[in-house]
């Protein structure tokens, strides 16, 4: 890369700068009816962010920074998110960037234009299964039948929300377009990001709400995030015009 007029590119969008408000800076780079936004960095700023301790003060700054002109571009119009910490070399690699995607951005655009990102997410902290029963008065034998009807019961109520969890995640499939399986750290059931039409966004949380009350019942609970860009649901083959 050069050290002339570095660009760092967030979003992948229409060409009609007149309807979105995001000021001058960013700005909005066209080819045809694509348009690619962006905005003059210093290269000192991303130089080293893959190096960047993911608790780095620098890094979150340049992330919050990333999702706020994601989202003033997606107030207005379909948007794709583009890899944080992408940076592109000067204004001719953002219009290659465009041309060389263009039918894939096309399309994709198409596809989530008017949906929005919604984040599912089910936690169930189960008891202990170590945990002994109370051994007072109880013979070896009555011992061992305690622990083992305790065992069972944690068993069934393991299998009671893993079945609610996953009535309510093909119901929610029913309400989306598509959806997208996260990494699931321990304790959690699902974790879920669903790309949701905004005319059946209402239908999409009476389905949550209603699974919730017979997931909180079985003792887990329902988390959600958004509405977000549709970060899960873009993936675009940037070729060798970016870096990041």
């Amino acid at each position: 890369m050069s050290t002339g007029n570095w660009l760092c590119a967030y979003a992948i969008t229409r060409n009609r700068p007149s309807t979105l408000d995001i000021g001058p800076v960013p700005r909005l780079i066209g080819y045809r009816d694509l348009g690619v936004v962006v905005s003059e960095v210093a290269p000192a700023r991303f130089d080293r962010i893959d190096t960047l301790d993911p608790v780095d003060g620098t890094l979150a700054e340049l992330a919050r920074e990333h999702d706020a002109v994601v989202r003033a571009v997606f107030r207005s119009e379909p948007v794709l998110p583009l890899r944080f910490g992408t940076v592109l070399d000067g204004e001719d690699a953002a219009r290659r960037l465009l041309e060389a995607g263009y039918d894939q951005a096309r399309d994709c655009l198409d596809e989530v234009a008017g949906h929005r990102e919604w984040g599912v997410r089910v936690r169930h902290t189960e008891p202990a299964a170590t945990t002994r029963p109370d051994a007072t008065g109880l013979t070896g034998t009555q011992y061992l039948v305690r622990r083992r009807e305790r065992l069972k019961a944690i068993q069934r109520a393991r299998e009671d929300v893993a079945g609610a969890a996953g009535r309510l995640q093909e119901a929610l499939r029913r309400q989306a377009a598509d959806s997208v399986e996260r990494a699931r750290p321990h304790g959690v059931l699902m974790n879920t990001a669903y790309l949701v039409e905004t005319g059946r966004e209402a239908e999409f949380h009476a389905e949550l709400a209603w699974f919730a009350r017979e997931l909180s019942a079985a003792g887990a609970t329902v988390e959600t995030s958004g509405p977000w860009p549709p970060y899960s649901f873009t993936d675009l083959e940037l070729g060798a015009t970016a870096h990041g």
